[in-house]
């Protein structure tokens, strides 16, 4: 609506919608974009950005009642029009918003579950909340990639901020630790409660392939016993094959 009487058309229905100026400027917005004979890309971006801010600020019932005083007084107003425009920038503004939500929920396993490097050829894996099968196929699928792309030779999983250990969660954790162990990387299991370890022995959950520990700092210690006696067992054997402790080079030899 480009010409003096369109725009003077917009200004008495504003001035009618609303006494407030901030009111009167988003559907001055709203209605100059809506009522665009040309609806180009711009456009409709300026149209998004006005119906949301307008949903935001009078909600929804509001603004059905302001387009209903509009057609009241206005008959030739093209309300089917617009109300089409409207259901299409809200299925726009509807498919944005859940991307974003699709977006945060893949972002959330790796904030809400962090894999951190503690020490050299260690990663320590916190577990917290419930698990549910999507959650928990997500963790595992991280902490081996994770696993494999640092060559980590002990993994250390942290249940204290589980609530609950059941069957199901207690074959998910089984599993996983399996095929860390395939590997080639050792497990330490922390963080079992009294009550959860006391549900795991009436359930028959076994894990009998990891190592237990008392609490993180027992965890960490045991972790650095295995990395540092595994780099002893290659120096050592490094020594039985050339016959020396240091290289040419001086410098100590690693394989």
């Amino acid at each position: 609506m480009n010409s003096n009487g369109a725009v003077n058309r917009v200004e008495e229905m504003v001035q009618e919608l609303a006494a407030d100026s901030r009111l009167q400027g988003l559907w001055r917005n709203f209605l100059t974009a809506a009522l665009a004979d040309n609806k180009e890309k711009k456009q409709v971006e300026q149209l998004k950005d006005s119906l949301s801010l307008l949903f935001e600020e009078i909600g929804e019932q509001a603004f059905t009642a302001g387009l209903r005083a509009m057609a009241a007084k206005n008959p030739s107003l093209p309300v089917t029009d617009l109300l089409c425009t409207v259901i299409q920038v809200c299925g726009e503004i509807r498919r944005e918003n859940e991307q974003t939500i699709n977006n945060l929920r893949q972002m959330l396993p790796e904030l809400a579950t962090p894999i951190i490097r503690i020490w050299t050829d260690m990663l320590l894996v916190a577990l917290i909340g419930n698990l549910d099968s999507h959650w928990a196929q997500n963790i595992a699928e991280r902490l081996l990639d994770r696993v494999s792309a640092a060559r980590a030779k002990v993994v250390l999983v942290d249940v204290t901020g589980v609530p609950m250990i059941d069957t199901a969660v207690g074959g998910f954790l089984i599993e996983m630790f399996s095929a860390i162990r395939f590997l080639g990387t050792d497990v330490i299991l922390t963080g079992i409660k009294p009550e959860v370890a006391h549900t795991l022995v009436k359930l028959g959950v076994d894990f009998r392939m990891v190592t237990i520990a008392r609490d993180l700092e027992d965890a960490l210690r045991k972790g650095i016993a295995i990395v540092t006696g595994e780099k002893k067992k290659r120096r050592q054997l490094a020594w039985v094959m050339t016959g020396d402790k240091e290289s040419e080079s001086g410098e100590e030899i690693d394989i």
